[in-house]
């Protein structure tokens, strides 16, 4: 199965536009999905938290865990990717109605055009955390970062999570700060402190050192001990 998800994988980052695809065997989704992009390097219970979070605070029906091929600032380390949807479809275990997707995209604005052209219909908002909240407004990855925002922004919401040492008054002090005229399109999703301390990192961390991986749902950890990952 591993085989056939990096060919997917591949044909997927070679494609020439914005696109993304789904790996899960779910059924159709709501009429609103929350959208977590992150690297799931491995999925923790901090991103289940946070998605689980978000249906419960917004009113949101369905989760969408979404891996991304690219990133703007970081090179492919730890587990290869398919490993990543591997371990995400093992999560569904522990999250039933969870949907698998990816996307070719680095940019959270673009990887809104590809799950729109794959989801027509479907409201998204966007969980992120503060670090991905800071990088979505750095200048240095726009030409035109207020032109290219607006459009966005009239499509979807970002939910702007607290996360290890950021509090939730941080991020509405930020929010406030530097956001300007797209404030009223961000709400602030609070979570509790201890999934809010955690990082795939300290996963990984762990593995290294021989540590059992607590910090993830049961089938996780049976799908990276299987797959000898991060050892």
């Amino acid at each position: 199965m591993t085989e056939e998800l990096a060919v997917r994988l591949e044909r997927l980052d070679a494609a020439a536009g914005p696109a993304a695809e789904r790996f899960d065997a779910g059924g159709p989704l709501g009429r609103t999905a929350a959208v977590l992009p992150s690297a799931f390097n491995p999925p923790t219970h901090a991103h289940q938290h946070l998605l689980e979070r978000a249906l419960e605070t917004f009113g949101i029906s369905s989760a969408i865990a979404l891996l991304t091929t690219r990133n703007v600032d970081k090179g492919l380390h730890g587990a290869p990717l398919a490993d990543r949807v591997g371990m995400l479809l093992a999560l569904g275990e522990a999250f039933p109605g969870l949907a698998v997707m990816a996307a070719n995209q680095a940019r959270i604005i673009d990887q809104a055009v590809a799950l729109a052209l794959l989801l027509p219909g479907v409201e998204l908002d966007f969980v992120v955390g503060f670090d991905t909240l800071e990088r979505l407004f750095a200048p240095r990855y726009y030409t035109d970062m207020e032109g290219e925002l607006a459009p966005f922004f009239a499509r979807h919401r970002i939910l702007a999570a607290n996360r290890g040492e950021v509090e939730a008054a941080r991020v509405r002090k930020w929010l406030d700060a530097n956001v300007a005229r797209f404030r009223p399109r961000i709400e602030v999703l609070e979570i509790d402190e201890f999934p809010a301390s955690l990082s795939s990192t300290q996963v990984r961390e762990a593995l290294r050192s021989d540590q059992d991986a607590l910090h993830v749902a049961p089938a996780v950890r049976r799908y990276i001990e299987e797959r000898g990952l991060y050892r």
